[in-house]
């Protein structure tokens, strides 16, 4: 890494959100000696926000590439990582990524693996990894989350954001009010299955949710102030991940369900949806398990994991490859080796946690809204509350439901939904 520009990984992660956006940025550019820009926006982004940024940088004396990626399906994949790339050298170079999370993936992560640095300017308040050091990437159709370096500087335009296309906006709304049921997972896995929780950063986590969701029915009457708290909101939630080390602090089953539909829908070549607008919709489901938590007595949590036997290793292993088709399954299978390989003794450990700890699971189930209420939640803000909506199918609801636990390795209450024998509500 060169010395000439003066930024550093251990610098503090500067975030403005405003009107003054590109002076801002100027004077920060300046301030840190940098020179050469490579631009990086697709077709949309670079007409709401873009064209301003290459003007002003050019009239500012900076030497700009600009990047406008092009293509009907544009995704963190291996094709659009070439086109991100193929103006970075060995000379000092910051990149500048002007868009949503796509965008601020693919240049997170070519930025890293090019030896830069990178600022996000994002156009809408639509996901909650800006500030975060994931890029989460599609390699051979397969999901994944690649650690790369957050930015060293995000620039929030108001004007931008304020008129960010209504659907993007309401995909920030959902991505935040998943956190209801994200952290009650978070609990959930702490408490049967031991996974480390920060109960510091989930306060800060749960602070974060709550703004938002005091701004669902101020949209209208008060956009900026809004859309300003949506996106501070966001910003907190990728500091939340970043500090904790992976994404447990803002992502649960419900994100789960989210990357399943996401790896189905592009291998069988539909339209791509808003990560957003996924996670809202998954969490109306995965609000519906924290409720049959709630209802469900302690005996008959007994009588239905004495009826459930450990899984059969090569009949999960089918399953994996149902769900997931041919293509990626291997991968699926790979990242399940400590779920594919539990003994008799840590499920038998689990069933007993699961007995010991129900009317604890049931106190942690209560801070998840009803099914309904996140419904209507997402009414008010024109969030997606149907699958057809944006077209997905009740049989890709189902699907989900049964074969999302596999994506990640993180401990859900999906887990507990295949030990309890629980079908797949739709």
């Amino acid at each position: 890494m060169s010395n000439n520009i003066k930024i550093s990984p251990e610098d503090k992660l500067l975030f403005y959100i405003g009107h003054e956006t590109i002076p801002e940025l100027i004077n920060y550019l300046k301030d840190k000696n940098v020179v050469h820009i490579v631009l990086v926006s697709d077709e949309n982004e670079y007409r709401a926000l873009g064209a301003r940024i290459e003007k002003a940088l050019c009239e500012a004396g900076f030497d700009v590439d600009n990047i406008v990626l092009h293509g009907e399906k544009i995704g963190a994949n291996e094709e659009y990582i070439v086109q991100t790339l193929l103006p970075a050298n060995d000379s000092e170079q910051l990149f500048i990524a002007v868009g949503s999370g796509t965008v601020t993936d693919l240049v997170r992560f070519v930025s890293y693996r090019a030896k830069s640095y990178f600022i996000s300017l994002p156009t809408a308040p639509s996901v909650d990894g800006f500030a975060s050091n994931g890029s989460a990437m599609f390699i051979r159709d397969y999901k994944q989350t690649i650690m790369s370096r957050p930015p060293c500087a995000i620039f929030a335009d108001m004007e931008t954001l304020c008129n960010a296309p209504k659907p993007l906006i309401a995909a920030g709304f959902g991505d935040m009010i998943g956190k209801f049921t994200a952290l009650a997972d978070w609990k959930l896995a702490n408490l049967l299955n031991g996974d480390i929780y920060d109960s510091a950063i989930a306060e800060r986590s749960r602070i974060a949710r709550n703004k938002v969701v005091s701004q669902v029915n101020g949209l209208e009457k008060d956009r900026e102030t809004s859309i300003k708290s949506v996106m501070e909101a966001l910003y907190e939630e990728g500091l939340c991940m970043l500090e904790f080390g992976n994404s447990r602090p803002a992502s649960g089953a419900e994100h789960q369900l989210s990357h399943y539909w996401e790896m189905k829908l592009l291998r069988e070549n539909r339209p791509a949806v808003f990560h957003g607008s996924k996670v809202g919709l998954a969490s109306i489901w995965i609000a519906k398990y924290f409720e049959m938590i709630r209802e469900m007595s302690k005996e008959e949590v007994v009588n239905r994991l004495e009826n459930t036997p450990l899984f059969d290793t090569e009949v999960e292993i089918q399953k994996i490859k149902r769900g997931y088709g041919d293509k990626i399954s291997d991968f699926i299978v790979k990242t399940q080796e400590v779920h594919l390989s539990m003994t008799e003794e840590k499920y038998n450990s689990l069933k007993t946690n699961i007995i010991n700890n129900w009317e604890t699971l049931q106190e942690i189930a209560l801070e998840v809204p009803s099914p309904d209420e996140i419904i209507s939640m997402l009414k008010a803000v024109g969030g997606i509350t149907q699958p057809e909506a944006i077209g997905l199918t009740d049989a890709d609801v189902r699907d989900a439901l049964e074969y999302a636990q596999y994506v990640r390795k993180a401990f859900t209450i999906l887990n507990i939904s295949q030990m309890l024998g629980w079908k797949p509500v739709v």
